[in-house]
């Protein structure tokens, strides 16, 4: 698969990006490149691979214990608060 000077016009319409008419032709080429990489990614032989084995491991849990805790110890630290909670500032409009 090769991308054309025009697939490169439509790609910056569709993806709104301003691209010079001067860059348009380094843009086809890199992107070439990086298509014909991605054809020899199709010529490894997966099949002896296990569905799973990309899966990163799980992290070890923690039991989860509820502890009591000071209000006023957690609120110390806080720069600004009102009626024992945090004043956060406002954002949406």
């Amino acid at each position: 698969m090769t991308v054309s000077r025009e697939d490169v016009v439509k790609m910056s319409h569709l993806a709104r990006i301003k691209v010079n008419e001067s860059k348009i032709d380094k843009l086809r080429n890199d992107l070439n490149v990086i298509l014909h990489f991605v054809e020899q990614l199709d010529e490894v032989d997966c099949s002896q691979l296990d569905d799973s084995s990309q899966c990163v491991s799980r992290m070890p849990e923690r039991e989860d214990i509820v502890e009591q805790c000071d209000p006023a110890l957690v609120l110390s630290n806080a720069p600004e608060k009102e009626c024992n909670m945090f004043v956060v500032p406002k954002v949406v409009g």
